[in-house]
């Protein structure tokens, strides 16, 4: 598989893909696209125990945990479309204080999605990965995560807003617009979850109260 590389960690290695049966779930056109608070499995996210890496149901949140080093794994419904935001809570472990979580946009498939990514000592970055190739770096100059004290590092939870909407790709972080960028490549696909360790391993999220609505 790919890698990506930025200065504030070790390279990010995609190196797991957590692939769930397709099911979709929506409501009316006039409430969200998508809705999940996680309190029972009819969204289709699944389950799975694996060396490397876990997700599952629990307390009403759903979880990832990836126990090896620079080890990338998501899950996404099996939805389609086009523009999106999506809400969501993110609870980090305690004892998980080195790694990224956050949402994907247009998850056409393993190779082609948007990554908003948050990480544990407070840094941000939205990515794109397009053909297989490595994840790739489109906010500040390029090179690498950038800090925010919108962040909370330790044990408070933070709020995750993501807007694809058009060309446009913005992340709020706890309320506050943390960056927008352009990019015209991924026009459409999935929502998802992702969490990644980082050089130590052994990193673990809860979500919680997902919301996906028309930007």
């Amino acid at each position: 598989m790919s890698r990506c590389c930025h200065p504030l960690k070790a390279c990010l290695v995609v190196l797991a893909l957590l692939l769930l049966t397709p099911s979709c779930t929506t409501s009316d056109e006039q409430g969200p696209l998508f809705q999940d608070d996680f309190s029972s499995q009819d969204g289709g996210w699944g389950v799975a125990q694996r060396d490397e890496s876990e997700r599952d149901y629990e307390q009403d949140k759903y979880f990832i945990e990836s126990r090896e080093p620079n080890w990338f794994a998501w899950a996404y419904p099996g939805l389609d479309f086009d523009d999106v935001s999506l809400e969501i809570d993110v609870y980090l472990d305690p004892d998980s204080p080195d790694g990224h979580y956050g949402v994907l946009c247009r998850h056409a498939d393993e190779d082609n999605f948007y990554y908003f990514g948050v990480s544990a000592d407070g840094y941000y970055a939205i990515f794109r990965r397009m053909d297989g190739g490595a994840l790739e770096v489109l906010t500040g100059d390029g090179t690498g995560m950038v800090p925010s004290p919108a962040i909370n590092t330790g044990g408070d939870a933070n709020h995750l807003l993501a807007v694809c909407r058009g060309d446009e790709l913005s992340l709020y972080v706890n309320d506050e617009l943390l960056e927008t960028v352009t990019d015209d490549v991924h026009a459409r696909g999935d929502v998802g979850l992702g969490a990644g360790s980082g050089p130590d391993g052994s990193f673990r999220v809860l979500f919680d109260d997902l919301a996906v609505a028309a930007p």
